[in-house]
């Protein structure tokens, strides 16, 4: 089996077109919609090394305006922030559901009390 060559490129939107850049080889396209950018950049780079597609992954990093950088990492704090408050409450929900299972409250009453499907609550539990 062949190794997987992974390249890094950037991505940045000029008018209505995405440019993509990949430095290491000195390729350059282009390409009219976001979500075509990796397929794109990984032909790209297949075409200039003359390998098949498949020997080819490209690392796309999506660089945005100066002034959406600011708002861009603050968006990214706060989904970190919220990540963590989410494994927070996760936490804290097991410790409530054992502790009721444990005093005898059914699946479906704790799931009434917290709003999960009994389902859920089971998986909870037992995780």
């Amino acid at each position: 089996m062949t190794k997987v060559r992974t390249l890094e490129a950037s991505a940045y939107k000029e008018g209505k077109w995405w440019m993509v850049s990949i430095p290491e080889i000195d390729g350059l396209t282009q390409c009219k919609t976001i979500d075509k950018i990796p397929e794109q950049a990984a032909s790209l780079a297949a075409i200039i090394l003359d390998v098949p597609a498949d020997q080819v992954a490209v690392k796309v990093e999506y660089i945005l305006p100066e002034d959406a950088k600011a708002a861009s990492e603050s968006w990214h704090q706060a989904q970190g922030e919220l990540t963590t408050a989410r494994a927070n409450v996760d936490a804290r929900l097991a410790d409530l559901a054992r502790t009721l299972k444990g005093q005898g409250y059914t699946l479906k009453d704790i799931g009434a009390l917290t709003g999960y499907t009994f389902q859920r609550v089971s998986q909870i539990i037992n995780s």
